[in-house]
């Protein structure tokens, strides 16, 4: 089924497919992603956020997305003081309220262009040994949320950008620029039918 889903949104990509899909039979089996991120890497256009969204088709979870290059400062990731006027919580609380999960799929886009403030905090969110007592201010610093059942993807277009820190975490798999007769197909076979 997974197979199916990833061959319907995706022409070609079958070393990514085959890695992506060994991702998701060992989940199943250990019944848990525990320790588990993936980070795909590859140029604009190819594809890297919709075959997040369909490992989370796949393993039948929600998804959330959202861009770490679009964070002003650590308030956008774990939330403002409820004490503060128009304050709300994170981009990661957030994402578990859309979702009406606590074992959902995140997306963080663009972890080439995260800022330095973001970097302790995205630390936290993908180790397993932390994230199962991730803060967010707005709900209180006493409130544990658990992360631990939720599978985390990051997209970049370039290796170079993304914290070492942050590699030493992720599974790399870089997927690279579709060639011409590859456009061809994907025009003829999807784009045209669309």
């Amino acid at each position: 089924q997974a197979r199916r889903i990833l061959d319907r949104d995706h022409y070609g990509l079958e070393d990514v497919k085959k890695r992506i899909l060994e991702f998701i039979g060992v989940a199943k089996l250990k019944g848990s992603v525990e320790g588990s991120i993936l980070c795909l890497v590859g140029p604009p256009g190819v594809g890297k956020t919709s075959l997040g969204r369909g490992v989370a088709e796949a393993l039948g979870r929600k998804f959330f997305r959202f861009s770490l290059g679009g964070m002003r400062d650590e308030a956008d990731m774990r939330g403002h003081s409820f004490t503060y006027e128009g304050s709300k919580p994170g981009a990661i609380v957030q994402g578990l309220i859309k979702m009406e999960a606590m074992n959902g799929l995140f997306i963080l886009d663009e972890a080439d262009k995260t800022e330095k403030f973001a970097i302790a905090t995205l630390l936290e969110i993908l180790d397993p040994e932390q994230n199962h007592l991730f803060h967010d201010k707005y709900t209180e610093t006493t409130i544990d949320i658990d992360l631990s059942n939720c599978h985390f993807f990051l997209t970049a277009n370039t290796l170079d950008g993304v914290p070492p820190v942050v590699v030493n975490r992720c599974e790399v798999i870089t997927l690279s620029q579709y060639s011409v007769e590859e456009k061809v197909v994907i025009a003829r076979e999807h784009l045209i039918k669309r």
